[in-house]
């Protein structure tokens, strides 16, 4: 989670305003392009250009507003791989493992390794579906064939586990 400060924060810090509307600037330019080629991934290679792009347009940047004195330096490398590396992992966590999680309830599971994860069904206090939790089991019969494990075997109602 990028901690830019905000209006929730103490500060009442508009950050996120500023650049809110230079990324909603630049996915309108991404958008506008990729149509042109006419495919639904063609906004791949211009987020890519954007990207490689931003990797070596902050550093001068920062140069050119004093905050730094050489846009090429080792320690700068690191960092720029450390966030990329972080975005990726972030967004594959938040994103696309619920958007698995909703593939797996469509299509069913496909994973029989000795250990696996399964899905429960968490619900609100009058079992409304709320979504679901990924539990770590060990294989067994009871759980393989099952692609959310529901109330018959374990199920999680008003955060308590019951059998």
């Amino acid at each position: 989670m990028p901690y830019v400060p905000s209006s929730k924060t103490p500060d009442k810090a508009d950050d996120r305003i500023i650049l809110d509307a230079a990324i909603k600037e630049m996915s309108n330019a991404i958008a506008k392009v990729s149509a042109r080629h006419g495919y639904e991934g063609a906004f791949a290679g211009e987020l890519n250009y954007v990207i490689t792009r931003l990797l070596q347009e902050i550093p001068r940047e920062l140069v050119r507003s004093n905050q730094i004195n050489e846009e090429l330096r080792y320690w700068i490398q690191p960092l720029m791989y450390g966030v990329l590396l972080d975005v990726a992992l972030e967004h594959k966590r938040r994103v696309n493992v619920s958007y698995e999680a909703a593939q797996i309830v469509k299509s069913g599971d496909c994973y029989d390794t000795p250990y696996y994860t399964k899905l429960i069904e968490i619900v609100d206090p009058n079992y409304k579906h709320v979504g679901y939790q990924e539990v770590m089991v060990k294989r067994s019969e009871d759980t393989l064939n099952m692609d959310v494990i529901g109330n018959s075997t374990i199920g999680i109602f008003h955060g308590k586990a019951s059998t």
